[in-house]
């Protein structure tokens, strides 16, 4: 009998913020490994916490909002097979409260054309890549076709 070798994924919730045209991108902070390197923001998911729960948490600790969970889509999953680590990308629309700088990290609204300008991460480069393929405009969220969006209510 041949035995399959399962691999276990440390689950990572990521959080693509727009607003208007611009997207938010926020600096690793001074404490954590690859700081000044920016990302969106998010981080690893608990033990027991669905995907949906990790990401509001996550958005909170780091930006003090809350979202609007009838305002997030779920976007795209990236493997990182190199560090077991399983990525997920969120886009939220909508969110309550002032966004600020939490833990000390640079915040900034960018055009997704711009952001190869940035030293991001190279996990989030493949997402990159998939997300500059799409068109927001003011009106409404216009998906590309290959995309499948489930919009999550609470």
């Amino acid at each position: 009998m041949q035995t399959i070798e399962v691999k276990k994924y440390i689950n990572v919730v990521a959080c693509v913020l727009k607003k208007n045209e611009k997207v938010l991108i926020a600096s690793r902070p001074k404490m954590k490994t690859f700081s000044g390197y920016f990302e969106f923001p998010g981080g690893k998911v608990e033990k027991g916490e669905y995907l949906i729960e990790a990401l509001d948490r996550e958005v909170f600790e780091e930006l003090g909002v809350s979202l609007d969970f009838n305002e997030i889509y779920y976007l795209k999953n990236h493997k990182i097979l190199n560090h077991n680590i399983s990525l997920h990308f969120f886009l939220c629309l909508r969110w309550f409260g002032k966004i600020e700088s939490k833990e000390k990290q640079i915040l900034k609204w960018i055009f997704p054309k711009e952001l190869n300008n940035y030293d991001l991460l190279k996990s989030n480069s493949d997402f990159v890549s998939f997300f500059k393929q799409f068109y927001f405009s003011n009106c409404s969220l216009k998906l590309h076709r290959n995309l499948v969006a489930v919009h999550l209510h609470r």
